[in-house]
């Protein structure tokens, strides 16, 4: 490999790394933020600010992460340069992630529900998965981006994106039993607020699979 294309195997690296950091730092402040919801308004004020920050420092790694990949790398035949739009998409669909965990910190914040224990421990419980597929998918995209630039053998992503849908699939489950959990014991209105909040943060995991799903997309076409 020459100089010129080991700097920008070097470079790409440290950036999806540095991206990938970004974003399983703001899904890991979801169940602080539930956990301290109603219970201490300081801290949850925090974590929210946390989710925001660090969902806006993704954008910021993300630009820059986009622009090296797309302009720096000369034209060639390694399976980096070839399948640069592929993996700009699989930037894209990573980057869904800490958008949607921003915005339920959000809706949180701005709805303001009273929730019973149990649905707060469901909608806990619910972040920690995302925070566990988040990492999950960091690191199997980071092993998948250094085979390109290195161009190695691809890395084979099935055995994690099965385990992705096995968290996805439980998360559905916990959705489903906040919604039966609300629906029960909660006035209309309010269970409908409840249902936006858990939907939206389902979402969050949604993303999660959804980038996996590229992922093995792309790593199952790789030569």
């Amino acid at each position: 490999m020459t100089t010129a294309r080991t700097d920008y195997a070097t470079t790409v690296c440290a950036l999806t790394e540095t991206y990938l950091e970004r974003v399983t730092d703001t899904t890991s402040a979801l169940p602080d933020a539930v956990t301290a919801y109603e219970t201490n308004p300081e801290a949850f004020e925090a974590a929210v600010e946390r989710v925001a920050t660090r969902e806006s420092a993704c954008d910021d790694a993300l630009r820059e992460l986009r622009t090296v990949v797309r302009d720096a790398m000369p034209p060639n035949y390694t399976e980096m340069y070839l399948r640069i739009d592929d993996v700009a998409r699989l930037y894209a669909a990573i980057d869904a992630i800490p958008n949607r965990a921003e915005r339920f910190v959000r809706e949180l914040d701005a709805m303001g529900p009273t929730l019973a224990d149990d649905l707060r421990a469901t909608l806990r419980e619910m972040a920690v998965l995302t925070v566990e597929a988040s990492a999950i998918l960091a690191d199997v995209v980071t092993a998948y981006v250094e085979s390109l630039v290195a161009e190695r053998e691809a890395v084979r992503a099935t055995e994690s994106v099965e385990k992705l849908a096995e968290l996805e699939s439980e998360c559905d489950e916990l959705k489903h039993e906040a919604l039966s959990v609300a629906f029960d014991m909660l006035p209309t209105a309010e269970a409908l607020v409840v249902r936006e909040l858990v939907s939206t943060l389902d979402t969050a995991m949604d993303a999660v699979e959804d980038a996996g799903d590229q992922l093995l997309f792309l790593s199952s076409g790789s030569v």
